[in-house]
Protein backbone atom coordinates (compact mmCIF):
# COMPACT_ATOMS: atom_id res chain seq x y z
CA UNK A 1 0.00 0.00 0.00
CA UNK A 2 1.94 3.16 -0.74
CA UNK A 3 0.97 6.77 0.53
CA UNK A 4 -1.76 7.84 -1.81
CA UNK A 5 -3.37 4.97 -1.64
CA UNK A 6 -3.41 5.09 2.13
CA UNK A 7 -4.38 8.64 2.23
CA UNK A 8 -7.63 7.82 0.34
CA UNK A 9 -8.14 5.02 3.24
CA UNK A 10 -7.49 7.37 5.90
CA UNK A 11 -10.34 9.60 4.77
CA UNK A 12 -12.91 7.28 5.31
CA UNK A 13 -11.98 6.76 8.73
CA UNK A 14 -11.50 9.85 9.44
CA UNK A 15 -14.64 9.88 11.88
CA UNK A 16 -14.18 6.73 13.52
CA UNK A 17 -10.42 8.28 14.43
CA UNK A 18 -11.90 11.90 15.82
CA UNK A 19 -14.75 10.15 18.13
CA UNK A 20 -11.60 7.15 19.13
CA UNK A 21 -9.60 9.90 20.12
CA UNK A 22 -12.16 11.39 22.63
CA UNK A 23 -11.76 9.15 25.39
CA UNK A 24 -11.10 10.31 29.10
CA UNK A 25 -7.89 9.88 30.85
CA UNK A 26 -9.48 6.64 32.79
CA UNK A 27 -8.63 5.28 29.56
CA UNK A 28 -4.88 4.73 30.54
CA UNK A 29 -5.45 0.98 31.88
CA UNK A 30 -5.54 0.36 28.22
CA UNK A 31 -5.07 -2.96 27.33
CA UNK A 32 -2.19 -1.76 24.89
CA UNK A 33 0.08 -0.74 26.95
CA UNK A 34 1.81 1.36 23.87
CA UNK A 35 -1.87 3.40 23.95
CA UNK A 36 -1.87 5.97 26.27
CA UNK A 37 -4.44 8.30 27.39
CA UNK A 38 -6.19 10.33 24.33
CA UNK A 39 -6.14 13.61 26.38
CA UNK A 40 -2.33 14.04 25.18
CA UNK A 41 -3.20 13.30 21.40
CA UNK A 42 -1.58 15.64 19.09
CA UNK A 43 -3.21 17.60 16.76
CA UNK A 44 -1.93 17.43 12.67
CA UNK A 45 1.25 18.84 11.56
CA UNK A 46 2.56 18.49 15.24
CA UNK A 47 5.35 15.42 13.55
CA UNK A 48 6.95 18.31 11.23
CA UNK A 49 10.88 18.47 12.05
CA UNK A 50 10.69 15.55 14.14
CA UNK A 51 12.93 13.43 12.09
CA UNK A 52 16.86 14.21 10.96
CA UNK A 53 16.98 16.79 8.24
CA UNK A 54 18.74 14.58 6.19
CA UNK A 55 16.02 12.14 6.26
CA UNK A 56 13.38 12.44 3.14
CA UNK A 57 11.75 9.47 3.29
CA UNK A 58 10.53 7.33 5.92
CA UNK A 59 9.40 3.46 5.47
CA UNK A 60 6.58 2.03 8.34
CA UNK A 61 6.83 -1.31 9.05
CA UNK A 62 4.70 -3.67 11.50
CA UNK A 63 7.44 -6.87 12.77
CA UNK A 64 5.77 -7.62 15.85
CA UNK A 65 1.71 -6.77 16.67
CA UNK A 66 -0.81 -6.42 14.61
CA UNK A 67 -1.76 -2.48 15.19
CA UNK A 68 -5.88 -3.44 15.47
CA UNK A 69 -7.21 -0.08 17.07
CA UNK A 70 -7.94 3.04 15.38
CA UNK A 71 -5.29 5.25 17.15
CA UNK A 72 -2.47 4.13 15.27
CA UNK A 73 -4.28 5.11 12.25
CA UNK A 74 -4.55 8.63 13.53
CA UNK A 75 -0.93 8.51 14.04
CA UNK A 76 -0.45 6.87 10.57
CA UNK A 77 -2.37 9.98 9.39
CA UNK A 78 -0.64 12.67 11.14
CA UNK A 79 3.03 11.18 10.28
CA UNK A 80 1.68 11.56 6.71
CA UNK A 81 1.27 15.14 6.87
CA UNK A 82 4.80 15.88 8.66
CA UNK A 83 6.18 16.98 5.04
CA UNK A 84 8.28 13.97 4.19
CA UNK A 85 7.12 11.20 1.96
CA UNK A 86 6.08 8.18 4.10
CA UNK A 87 6.06 4.40 2.34
CA UNK A 88 3.61 2.06 4.46
CA UNK A 89 4.33 -1.46 3.98
CA UNK A 90 2.48 -3.63 1.95
CA UNK A 91 1.50 -5.84 4.97
CA UNK A 92 1.47 -3.42 7.48
CA UNK A 93 -2.75 -3.90 7.99
CA UNK A 94 -2.25 -7.37 7.60
CA UNK A 95 -4.66 -9.47 10.16
CA UNK A 96 -2.99 -11.47 12.83
CA UNK A 97 -3.17 -14.80 12.52
CA UNK A 98 -5.48 -16.84 14.09
CA UNK A 99 -4.45 -17.32 17.51
CA UNK A 100 -1.77 -14.99 17.21
CA UNK A 101 -1.05 -11.26 17.35
CA UNK A 102 1.05 -11.04 14.31
CA UNK A 103 0.09 -11.06 11.13
CA UNK A 104 2.43 -13.88 8.95
CA UNK A 105 6.01 -14.49 9.27
CA UNK A 106 6.84 -14.09 5.81
CA UNK A 107 4.60 -10.81 5.19
CA UNK A 108 6.37 -9.27 7.79
CA UNK A 109 9.74 -10.31 6.40
CA UNK A 110 8.66 -8.92 3.18
CA UNK A 111 8.09 -5.59 4.59
CA UNK A 112 11.09 -5.18 6.85
CA UNK A 113 13.32 -6.73 3.70
CA UNK A 114 11.40 -4.09 1.64
CA UNK A 115 12.04 -1.54 3.57
CA UNK A 116 15.79 -1.61 4.47
CA UNK A 117 16.62 -2.53 0.83
CA UNK A 118 15.00 0.71 -0.29
CA UNK A 119 17.48 3.08 -1.30
CA UNK A 120 14.89 5.76 -1.32
CA UNK A 121 14.18 5.00 2.60
CA UNK A 122 16.11 7.09 5.32
CA UNK A 123 14.61 6.06 7.75
CA UNK A 124 12.35 2.64 9.24
CA UNK A 125 9.60 3.83 11.64
CA UNK A 126 7.82 0.47 13.88
CA UNK A 127 3.88 0.80 14.28
CA UNK A 128 3.87 -1.10 17.34
CA UNK A 129 5.47 -3.62 19.73
CA UNK A 130 3.60 -6.11 21.34
CA UNK A 131 4.81 -9.60 19.84
CA UNK A 132 6.54 -11.23 17.16
CA UNK A 133 10.16 -9.67 17.05
CA UNK A 134 11.68 -12.82 18.18
CA UNK A 135 10.11 -14.67 15.54
CA UNK A 136 11.15 -12.67 12.85
CA UNK A 137 14.73 -12.57 13.80
CA UNK A 138 15.04 -15.66 14.36
CA UNK A 139 13.81 -16.34 10.29
CA UNK A 140 15.54 -13.13 9.22
CA UNK A 141 18.48 -13.41 6.58
CA UNK A 142 21.02 -11.19 7.40
CA UNK A 143 22.98 -11.97 4.32
CA UNK A 144 19.46 -9.97 2.01
CA UNK A 145 20.60 -6.86 4.08
CA UNK A 146 22.92 -4.18 3.11
CA UNK A 147 24.88 -2.75 6.09
CA UNK A 148 23.65 0.95 5.34
CA UNK A 149 25.01 1.99 8.80
CA UNK A 150 22.84 5.63 8.32
CA UNK A 151 19.63 4.07 8.15
CA UNK A 152 17.88 4.68 10.75
CA UNK A 153 15.43 2.48 12.64
CA UNK A 154 13.23 3.66 15.57
CA UNK A 155 11.41 1.62 18.23
CA UNK A 156 11.01 0.24 21.35
CA UNK A 157 9.20 -2.15 23.28
CA UNK A 158 9.35 -5.44 21.18
CA UNK A 159 11.53 -3.93 19.22
CA UNK A 160 13.85 -3.78 21.88
CA UNK A 161 15.00 -6.85 20.14
CA UNK A 162 15.73 -5.44 16.52
CA UNK A 163 17.36 -2.49 17.38
CA UNK A 164 19.50 -4.60 19.67
CA UNK A 165 20.32 -7.14 17.03
CA UNK A 166 21.13 -3.66 14.70
CA UNK A 167 23.72 -2.55 17.28
CA UNK A 168 24.92 -6.46 17.79
CA UNK A 169 25.59 -6.58 13.88
CA UNK A 170 26.74 -2.93 13.68
CA UNK A 171 24.21 -2.09 10.76
CA UNK A 172 21.85 0.62 10.60
CA UNK A 173 21.33 3.36 12.93
CA UNK A 174 19.22 2.03 16.12
CA UNK A 175 16.70 4.38 17.85
CA UNK A 176 14.55 3.25 20.74
CA UNK A 177 11.36 5.71 20.76
CA UNK A 178 8.08 6.36 19.88
CA UNK A 179 6.63 4.30 17.52
CA UNK A 180 3.77 5.34 15.33
CA UNK A 181 0.97 4.66 17.44
CA UNK A 182 2.35 6.02 21.02
CA UNK A 183 3.44 9.23 18.57
CA UNK A 184 0.31 10.32 18.73
CA UNK A 185 -0.52 10.62 22.18
CA UNK A 186 3.18 11.58 23.08
CA UNK A 187 3.23 15.05 25.67
CA UNK A 188 4.96 18.50 24.12
CA UNK A 189 7.99 17.85 26.13
CA UNK A 190 8.91 14.46 24.11
CA UNK A 191 7.80 15.71 21.15
CA UNK A 192 10.56 18.33 21.36
CA UNK A 193 13.16 16.01 23.13
CA UNK A 194 12.40 13.67 19.60
CA UNK A 195 13.18 16.68 17.84
CA UNK A 196 16.27 17.85 19.42
CA UNK A 197 17.58 14.11 19.77
CA UNK A 198 17.51 13.61 15.91
CA UNK A 199 18.82 17.18 15.10
CA UNK A 200 21.59 16.42 16.90
CA UNK A 201 21.01 19.20 19.79
CA UNK A 202 21.52 18.49 23.42
CA UNK A 203 19.40 16.99 25.61
CA UNK A 204 19.03 17.99 29.26
CA UNK A 205 19.99 18.40 32.07
CA UNK A 206 17.57 16.03 33.65
CA UNK A 207 17.34 15.13 36.66
CA UNK A 208 18.03 11.65 37.94
CA UNK A 209 17.95 10.37 41.30
CA UNK A 210 21.47 8.50 42.73
CA UNK A 211 20.99 4.55 43.70
CA UNK A 212 24.33 4.65 43.67
CA UNK A 213 26.03 7.75 43.06
CA UNK A 214 28.62 8.05 40.34
CA UNK A 215 29.73 9.69 36.77
CA UNK A 216 29.44 8.08 33.95
CA UNK A 217 29.59 8.53 30.07
CA UNK A 218 29.47 6.20 27.49
CA UNK A 219 26.94 5.48 24.18
CA UNK A 220 23.22 4.62 25.93
CA UNK A 221 21.84 1.11 25.51
CA UNK A 222 17.95 1.10 26.01
CA UNK A 223 15.03 -1.51 25.94
CA UNK A 224 12.04 -3.35 27.80
CA UNK A 225 13.38 -5.57 30.86
CA UNK A 226 11.91 -8.93 29.17
CA UNK A 227 13.11 -8.30 25.82
CA UNK A 228 16.59 -7.24 27.11
CA UNK A 229 16.87 -10.49 28.61
CA UNK A 230 15.99 -11.96 25.40
CA UNK A 231 18.47 -10.20 23.34
CA UNK A 232 20.96 -11.49 25.72
CA UNK A 233 20.11 -14.86 25.18
CA UNK A 234 19.92 -14.57 21.41
CA UNK A 235 22.69 -15.25 18.69
CA UNK A 236 23.86 -11.50 18.31
CA UNK A 237 23.81 -9.81 22.24
CA UNK A 238 24.51 -6.47 22.22
CA UNK A 239 27.56 -4.47 23.13
CA UNK A 240 27.53 -3.03 26.57
CA UNK A 241 30.89 -2.34 27.63
CA UNK A 242 31.17 0.91 28.18
CA UNK A 243 27.70 2.11 27.71
CA UNK A 244 25.05 3.49 29.62
CA UNK A 245 22.05 0.44 30.30
CA UNK A 246 18.38 2.12 30.34
CA UNK A 247 15.70 -0.51 31.25
CA UNK A 248 11.81 0.04 31.33
CA UNK A 249 9.13 -2.20 31.63
CA UNK A 250 5.41 -2.48 31.31
CA UNK A 251 2.38 -4.99 32.77
CA UNK A 252 4.64 -7.45 34.30
CA UNK A 253 4.97 -8.06 38.19
CA UNK A 254 7.70 -6.77 40.18
CA UNK A 255 8.34 -10.79 40.91
CA UNK A 256 9.13 -11.32 37.08
CA UNK A 257 10.93 -8.10 37.06
CA UNK A 258 13.27 -9.34 39.64
CA UNK A 259 13.72 -12.57 37.69
CA UNK A 260 14.69 -10.98 34.77
CA UNK A 261 17.29 -8.51 36.15
CA UNK A 262 18.92 -11.81 38.14
CA UNK A 263 19.10 -13.44 34.87
CA UNK A 264 21.35 -10.19 33.35
CA UNK A 265 23.33 -10.11 35.91
CA UNK A 266 23.71 -14.40 35.80
CA UNK A 267 24.72 -13.12 31.90
CA UNK A 268 27.19 -10.52 33.08
CA UNK A 269 25.34 -8.02 31.47
CA UNK A 270 26.62 -5.46 33.53
CA UNK A 271 29.92 -6.26 34.17
CA UNK A 272 31.36 -3.48 31.85
CA UNK A 273 28.54 -1.68 31.77
CA UNK A 274 29.42 2.30 32.21
CA UNK A 275 26.23 2.62 34.33
CA UNK A 276 22.54 1.82 34.64
CA UNK A 277 19.65 4.19 34.49
CA UNK A 278 16.18 2.60 35.80
CA UNK A 279 13.32 4.38 33.86
CA UNK A 280 9.57 4.06 33.52
CA UNK A 281 8.49 0.68 35.47
CA UNK A 282 4.20 0.67 34.49
CA UNK A 283 1.99 -1.16 35.95
CA UNK A 284 3.86 -3.28 37.37
CA UNK A 285 3.18 -2.80 40.96
CA UNK A 286 2.99 0.35 43.65
CA UNK A 287 6.06 2.68 44.03
CA UNK A 288 6.89 1.32 46.88
CA UNK A 289 7.25 -1.70 45.23
CA UNK A 290 9.40 -0.71 42.36
CA UNK A 291 11.35 1.03 44.35
CA UNK A 292 12.15 -1.48 46.58
CA UNK A 293 13.32 -3.22 43.94
CA UNK A 294 15.55 -0.83 42.66
CA UNK A 295 16.68 -0.47 46.02
CA UNK A 296 17.95 -4.15 46.06
CA UNK A 297 19.17 -4.56 42.71
CA UNK A 298 21.67 -1.40 42.10
CA UNK A 299 24.43 -2.09 44.50
CA UNK A 300 24.69 -6.00 42.16
CA UNK A 301 25.52 -4.16 39.34
CA UNK A 302 29.11 -2.85 39.96
CA UNK A 303 28.66 0.42 38.31
CA UNK A 304 26.88 3.81 39.14
CA UNK A 305 22.77 3.59 38.98
CA UNK A 306 19.88 6.03 39.09
CA UNK A 307 16.31 5.91 38.63
CA UNK A 308 13.82 8.61 37.23
CA UNK A 309 14.88 8.89 33.04
CA UNK A 310 11.51 9.80 31.24
CA UNK A 311 11.20 6.52 29.01
CA UNK A 312 8.94 3.71 28.73
CA UNK A 313 5.28 3.23 28.11
CA UNK A 314 3.65 6.83 28.69
CA UNK A 315 2.25 10.01 27.49
CA UNK A 316 6.09 11.04 28.82
CA UNK A 317 8.83 8.94 26.61
CA UNK A 318 12.09 10.18 25.63
CA UNK A 319 13.91 9.38 22.72
CA UNK A 320 17.32 7.36 22.49
CA UNK A 321 19.88 7.64 20.03
CA UNK A 322 21.68 4.63 20.07
CA UNK A 323 24.51 6.95 18.58
CA UNK A 324 24.35 9.99 20.98
CA UNK A 325 26.39 9.89 23.91
CA UNK A 326 25.66 10.52 27.14
CA UNK A 327 27.03 12.14 30.27
CA UNK A 328 25.60 11.68 33.78
CA UNK A 329 27.08 13.90 36.80
CA UNK A 330 26.24 16.28 39.88
CA UNK A 331 22.96 13.66 39.52
CA UNK A 332 22.14 15.09 36.09
CA UNK A 333 21.51 13.08 32.41
CA UNK A 334 22.61 15.21 29.62
CA UNK A 335 23.27 14.12 25.90
CA UNK A 336 26.19 16.51 24.36
CA UNK A 337 25.63 17.89 21.17
CA UNK A 338 26.18 15.89 18.12
CA UNK A 339 30.04 16.56 16.31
Amino acid sequence: MNAVSFKKISAIVCTAVACACMISADEVKNSDPELFSRKNTVKAGTFAGLFPPEVKTIAVISPASFPAKPLYRAGLDRLMKCGLKIKVGKHVFTPARPGKSSAPLNDRLEDFYAAWNDPEVDFILCMRGGEGCSELLSALDWSKLSPRPKLYLQGYSDVTQIICALQSKKMGHPVAGPMVGAMACLDPESLQEMSDMHHGKAVGPIPLTPLVPGECRGLPLAGHLERLCRCFDSPFPPETKGRIIFIEYVAGSVEKARKHLDHLLTRGVFKNAAGVVFCQFIRCGDDAEINALFDEFAPKFGVPVYKGFPFGHSARCYTIDFQREVVIQNDQLIFPPAL
